[in-house]
């Protein structure tokens, strides 16, 4: 009986530790390097990360840089765990699978893509220079459009 017990423990700690957790990995500002131009991520306001099973993460410092890299990569947008952007307005990560983009002009992002997310339509749609920007829609969206600058 105990012998069963420890074999059941055992067998729920690995398959625990298979599957991806939550939430996006810790991006080491000023040392983790983008995956596509293997720039140093310096500026948390444009970073994205994504994940694939087993927690395996790739960063980058530039929402542009996501875009190019699933478009010489697509077999990695079928085998994705998670999307994390960070949200423009808040600062903080967000579902990019869920965001909205918006490419501007007025923001001089790290590769100078110039997109931008936010966590919701309504953001986007209140943000001061929505007008000025086009608005590149949901993550299938941006990720079909591409990242041309």
């Amino acid at each position: 009986m105990r012998a069963s017990f420890v074999l059941l423990v055992v067998i729920l700690l690995v398959s625990c530790r298979d599957k991806a957790g939550t939430g996006p990995v810790e991006i080491h500002y000023g040392e983790d390097v983008c995956e596509r131009c293997k720039m140093i991520i310096s500026e948390k306001n444009f970073a994205a990360q994504y994940l694939l099973p087993r927690r395996e993460s790739r960063k980058f410092d530039d929402l542009g840089c996501l875009v190019e890299h699933f478009r010489e990569n697509e077999n990695e947008i079928t085998n994705l765990a998670a999307v994390y952007v960070v949200d423009f307005n808040s600062g903080g990560w967000t579902d990019g699978k869920k965001a909205f983009y918006l490419r501007s002009g007025d923001v001089n992002t790290p590769m100078g893509y110039g997109i931008i997310a936010f966590g919701d339509r309504e953001s986007l749609l209140a943000y001061p220079g929505f007008e000025k920007g086009r608005e590149l829609g949901g993550f299938g969206e941006l990720i079909g459009q591409g990242g041309h600058r």
